[in-house]
């Protein structure tokens, strides 16, 4: 490997460096080059990617002025009629790598920021083996709850759809999602415990599965102790949604 070969592949770990995403194999490579070619790290890096952090450290946005002067040295880099000197290479790379974390915690935000109900539509639209089954409320108090559970077993995502389920006290109770599996043992799967807030109205609920579940036959919600159980007595079974 030549010494311009080396330089290069020293500022491309450098990169790697600066975002804290090299292995134990790179991190010693980083560190033999360094010493062959009499160099450090290069704190350019480390300010850019400490910049990137800070700048994810609230609503992930807007990229700030400062950072898309600096990504402008990836046009340069780009354009074929200039030459770049060896170390604005380094820059580039982690500019570029910088750039593409930046905009996947972005994506990763906004998605979190989606809605249930819009996420709900988007399974039914995208999901090919979604289905949908409608809750029933059980006798008495939950008589009137109404809704529907939409799940896509190859996702593993699905969301319950509820109304007029009246609300509790979270101090006092928290409502919980069992999932029967025909395929799994006679134990329900834990699909999350939720709570249903004073203003009440339609709801729409992610399921959380705390194991995979293949074609459930039924879809369970009981009454339990505050953040729920591990398995349940069904003493308060409150709607069940099933085949």
């Amino acid at each position: 490997m030549t010494r311009e070969e080396m330089s290069l592949r020293f500022e491309e770990l450098d990169a790697g460096r600066a975002l804290g995403d090299l292995d134990a194999a790179e991190a010693a490579e980083w560190a033999s080059l360094a010493v062959r070619l009499g160099c450090g790290a290069d704190e350019g890096m480390d300010r850019l990617s400490a910049e990137i952090e800070v700048a994810m450290i609230g609503e992930l946005v807007t990229i700030p002025m400062s950072l898309k002067n600096r990504f402008k040295v990836l046009e340069s880099y780009r354009a074929p009629s200039k030459v770049i000197p060896g170390p604005w290479l380094g820059w580039a790379a982690a500019a570029c790598l910088l750039g593409l974390l930046l905009f996947d915690r972005v994506g990763e935000e906004t998605q979190g920021s989606l809605s249930a109900s819009s996420l709900r539509d988007a399974l039914i639209r995208d999901a090919t083996d979604s289905r949908t089954l409608r809750f029933s409320g059980a006798p008495g108090d939950f008589s009137k709850v109404r809704g529907e559970v939409v799940w896509s077993d190859e996702r593993q995502e699905g969301y319950m759809t509820l109304a007029d389920l009246p609300p509790n006290d979270p101090k006092l109770h928290d409502y919980q999602l069992w999932i029967v599996d025909p395929n799994r043992d006679e134990i329900p799967v834990d699909g999350g415990v939720f709570s249903i807030p004073p203003s009440g109205g339609s709801l729409v609920i992610p399921i959380d599965a705390k194991l995979q579940v293949s074609r459930p036959s039924a879809f369970v919600i009981t009454r339990e102790k505050p953040g729920g159980v591990v398995r349940s007595a069904q003493e308060v079974l409150v709607a069940i949604a099933k085949r």
